[in-house]
Parts: C-alpha cells; sequence; structure tokens
C-alpha cells in the first residue's frame, strides 16, 4: 500500500509492504526526518470528567489539529489512543479516522498528508477494513498484538516467538482483507481506501454527516449523545469507578 502525500511541486509516496504496523515500523514512522517527511501524533482521548461532551469536543479537536498539521508542513499524521487511562477515555478510531477524514476532504486538504490509526480498539478483519474504507493509510493494532503474546505466555498458544506471532496475525488479516475485497471486485488496496463501500446500520444522520458522509443509512438509530454514553459505559467496564472515592468526594 502506498502512503502518499503531496507537497508541490514534488509529490513523494512512502511505500509500506502491508497496511497492519508492527510497532517497529510505526516507531519509525513517528520519527521520520528524510526528505522533509515530519509526523504529527494526535491524542484521540479526552478527559473522563468532561463525560458525554468530551466526545464531540474530541472530535472538533482532532480535526483542527489535523488541519493545523498540514499546514505547519507534516506529512503524516498518527492518530492514537495509547494514553488511555482511568481518567482517559478514548473516542472510537472510526470515529476519529472518519471525521479527521471527511474533515480534510472538506478543506480540500486530504491528499497533502497520509493518516495512520494507532488503536487497542482493532482487532477482527471487518475492523481493520473499515478502517481503511474510511481513510486510514496503515494500522498500528498493538493491543492485538499484546493480547496474542500474551495468550502465548499463558500457554494457549503453540507459537512463542513474538515476531512470528505478529507476522501469523498480519498474514492472517492481509488475506482477510484481501477475501472481503474481492467479494466487491477491488483488486488493489489504494481503490479501497477511503471507498466507503458500506452500508451503515443504526446510525443518525448527523453521525454520518460528520463521520461517514456519503454512506448509505436506511435505519437510523444512534446519535452522538448515545455513542458517547457507549464509550463511557465501556470505560467503566475497564476503569470501574470507586465507590469509595466517590463518597469522600461528597462529604
Amino acid at each position: 500500500t502506498g502512503v502518499q502525500t503531496c507537497a508541490l511541486p514534488i509529490c513523494n509516496r512512502l511505500l509500506i509492504q502491508h497496511p497492519i504496523l508492527t510497532n517497529e515500523e510505526l516507531e519509525a514512522i513517528k520519527h521520520l526526518s528524510i526528505r522533509g517527511w515530519k509526523t504529527a501524533t494526535i491524542d484521540i482521548t479526552f478527559d473522563r470528567a468532561r463525560d458525554k461532551a468530551g466526545l464531540l469536543e474530541t472530535l472538533d479537536r482532532i480535526c483542527k489539529e489535523a488541519e493545523q498539521a498540514i499546514d505547519s508542513g507534516y506529512t503524516m499524521l498518527v492518530l492514537t489512543d495509547r494514553a488511555i487511562s482511568k481518567e482517559r477515555v478514548a473516542v472510537s478510531s472510526l470515529l476519529a479516522c472518519g471525521a479527521v477524514h471527511q474533515h480534510l476532504v472538506k478543506v480540500a486538504k486530504r491528499t497533502a498528508i497520509g493518516i495512520v490509526v494507532e488503536t487497542g480498539e482493532a482487532r477482527e478483519v471487518h475492523h481493520h477494513c473499515l478502517l481503511i474504507g474510511y481513510g486510514a493509510d496503515a494500522i498500528n493494532p498493538y493491543l492485538a498484538f499484546e493480547s496474542l503474546w500474551q495468550a502465548s505466555r499463558d500457554g494457549m498458544l503453540d507459537e512463542k516467538d513474538e515476531e512470528k506471532i505478529v507476522y501469523q496475525y498480519r498474514k492472517a488479516v492481509g488475506k482477510g482483507m484481501l477475501k472481503v475485497m474481492a467479494k466487491m471486485g477491488i483488486s488493489t488496496l489504494a481503490s479501497y481506501k477511503g471507498a466507503q463501500i458500506f452500508e451503515a446500520l443504526g446510525l443518525q444522520d448527523d453521525v454520518i454527516e460528520r463521520c461517514f458522509k456519503g454512506t448509505s443509512s436506511r435505519i437510523e438509530g444512534c446519535n452522538f449523545d448515545v455513542l458517547a454514553e457507549e464509550t463511557l459505559r465501556r470505560h467503566a467496564l475497564a476503569f470501574p469507578i470507586d465507590r469509595a472515592e466517590i463518597g469522600r468526594a461528597h462529604v
């Protein structure tokens, strides 16, 4: 797959062998310093104290930061949820990627930068297909790697070599994506990237217009308020709120 950026009068492309990046490949992209290329990293998490308002505020912020990165001469963009913690809630990587992609298309700057998504959310073939289909140039599913490494250490996998585990995962995902593309009659990843060949189910028009503009959505359902609530619920499952702390805070 090729990540395209254009800085007139010369256009350059970064060739990567696989859309699923290893941790080492991601670090190399984060520290690009050749031909004037440089990478901006944007945090897609927000303070849990912002509650449901944090979702839209974060989408506004990352879109603004993405455009500012282009204006500042950056050629690559990494959207990352690595900062997730007890106090930091991660925005869905698909919402973040779609919102940035659509915003940059709207302001006619999308071809000026490559988008890489560093996320613990993506793990299945469908997840990767969605991210690529809605604008991502490459993906680093760091939590999928770490989960497989832990499964190996716990004796749930026969393979013990961490590099080989990553290789096998990438190979499986790659074959899965090729199968999906083949069913659509698409032969190259470049034709699939940003093509939005999906139909939404259960999303209201405000979500479609902001993050997935042009996608057919015959059955509406969740708006940003509902999505924000679900995001906070998932975060609470991973980082349960200490009721004792709440009690002390109200004393």
